[in-house]
């Protein structure tokens, strides 16, 4: 990955991180399973983020490519002009969620999943033109914010049985098997990634000199990034159906690192080869 993608790779990710983290607070507050407390943690997540995505898509000015990486420049205006909504109803949602008015915070929270998913679909549109098709980047994207959100969601819960054991084991459960389903997804959607023709290589058929399949990058976002957390996630469901919150959490903190190296490796590849991962 050139230094001219890093901000585009570093945007995507925000964007992932702050749809997946709004999608998994609401879904879970919208079944009451989850504390008053947590959900104003997981604003405190998604505001900020938001606001640094702003900051950053602001200063871009994206052109037809980036070191040979076309981009479908038409779409990034309509993009940031749906990011500071996103930014607007995620602050709402999150005063929503201090003041105490739940109702209001669940709505505000499931009208800012849909911009966001508008965001990111948007996004994955500036991006996809290389790749094999513009549903497959945007597959691997809401993918990615689901594994990226679904990770530092379920990490972060685990915390609150902390301080009070007698939580229902329930939300933990679910949190860390659907991050094992995402994985599992994401693992197919490799093996699509490999398989499908891109329909433009951005710079030549290798990427850092090597071909694509003895890149390290690859091997790396293969294993570290996509088997290893899948693993922890599924042992972090065992020990949660147990009630071994305590080591659910620990497992969960290795994955959420994993994931966001694997995304991070995912995006790279991305604008090093074209190829959605």
């Amino acid at each position: 990955m050139s230094a001219a993608a890093l901000p585009y790779t570093t945007l995507i990710l925000l964007a992932e991180l702050a749809f997946g983290s709004l999608v998994v607070v609401t879904v879970f507050d919208a079944r009451s399973m989850v504390t008053r407390g947590y959900v104003q943690m997981g604003a405190l997540v998604v505001g900020p983020t938001l606001l640094l995505a702003f900051f950053l898509a602001r200063s871009l000015q994206p052109g037809v490519e980036v070191d040979g990486y076309t981009l479908n420049s038409g779409s990034f205006t309509p993009f940031r002009i749906v990011l500071i909504a996103f930014l607007a109803v995620s602050v709402a949602h999150g005063f929503a969620a201090f003041a105490g008015h739940r109702g209001a915070s669940v709505g505000l929270g499931v009208a800012g999943s849909l911009v966001g998913l508008v965001a990111v679909a948007l996004l994955a549109a500036v991006v996809s033109p290389p790749a094999w098709s513009y549903i497959g980047v945007l597959v691997s994207m809401l993918a990615g914010a689901f594994a990226l959100g679904g990770s530092l969601m379920a990490m972060s819960w685990g915390h609150w049985y902390l301080t009070n054991s007698g939580l229902p084991k329930e939300p933990l459960e679910q949190m860390s098997l659907f991050l094992a389903v995402v994985l599992a997804v994401q693992c197919v959607l490799l093996v699509v990634g490999l398989v499908a023709p891109v329909r433009e290589a951005p710079l030549s058929d290798v990427s850092m000199g090597v071909s694509l399949v003895a890149n390290p990058a690859l091997w790396l976002r293969a294993g570290v990034g996509l088997a290893f957390p899948l693993v922890l996630a599924w042992l972090a469901y065992k020990a949660s159906s147990i009630r071994g919150m305590m080591s659910a959490t620990g497992l969960l903190y290795i994955a959420t690192g994993a994931v966001l190296a694997g995304e991070i490796l995912a995006r790279g590849l991305l604008f090093a080869t074209g190829i959605a991962l």
